[in-house]
């Protein structure tokens, strides 16, 4: 990784959270720049999208481009074709997830938020849960140590507690997919990603 780096994102988990744990879990430093809605709107990102990885004058896009390498660095993205598959199948998965989620920033009532949990969101979660099952000799999605897949699925978690949208249940995650929770509980016993949370506390 280049001497410096900056992830540039929302004070919030969103699109970033995962990376910023992987980057983390490689033990790589960096600087965590949050900032607010009005502040991205005045920067020179604004309309491009977030989150930002800028490393020595380069400027890279694309959250999920951005776990990837995340994971690369810190042996959370497998170098088995196979197992690669696996991973990004379920990274992909919840950020479809996440997609659904953030349809109800702003919105004035939990109308949206009801088509989500009742629609997508419901068929997607019961998608997670079934690939979880598919490895049962294990507490994480692929293989019996974590990858980018079980960070993205924590970052889901992550939104949802973060109870900055609009009538989704902080614990809707706890409440349709309790194995999904025994998972995060997993994640979160690991020592890097306590480490990482630690610090941050």
């Amino acid at each position: 990784m280049p001497s410096t780096a900056t992830l540039h994102y929302f004070g919030l988990p969103g699109r970033g959270e995962a990376t910023r744990v992987a980057l983390a879990y490689a033990g790589k430093d960096f600087v965590d720049n949050t900032m607010g809605f009005p502040e991205y709107g005045a920067c020179k990102w604004a309309g491009k999208g977030l989150p930002v990885l800028e490393m020595d004058d380069a400027e890279y896009f694309q959250s999920t481009a951005l776990l990837r390498y995340a994971g690369k660095l810190g042996g959370l993205y497998p170098d088995d074709a196979l197992a690669a598959l696996k991973v990004d199948e379920i990274v992909m998965i919840a950020e479809d997830v996440l997609t659904n989620m953030f349809k109800c920033m702003g919105q004035k009532d939990d109308t949206v938020a009801k088509g989500v949990l009742e629609g997508k969101i419901k068929t997607l979660v019961d998608m997670l849960v079934a690939k979880l099952a598919a490895n049962p000799s294990s507490k994480f999605f692929v293989g019996n140590s974590p990858t980018i897949a079980d960070l993205q699925v924590h970052a889901v978690i992550k939104n949802f507690e973060a109870n900055f949208l609009t009538g989704l249940p902080t614990t809707h995650i706890a409440d349709t997919a309790p194995t999904l929770m025994e998972m995060e509980a997993a994640l979160l016993e690991d020592p890097k990603v306590k480490a990482y949370y630690a610090s941050k506390a």
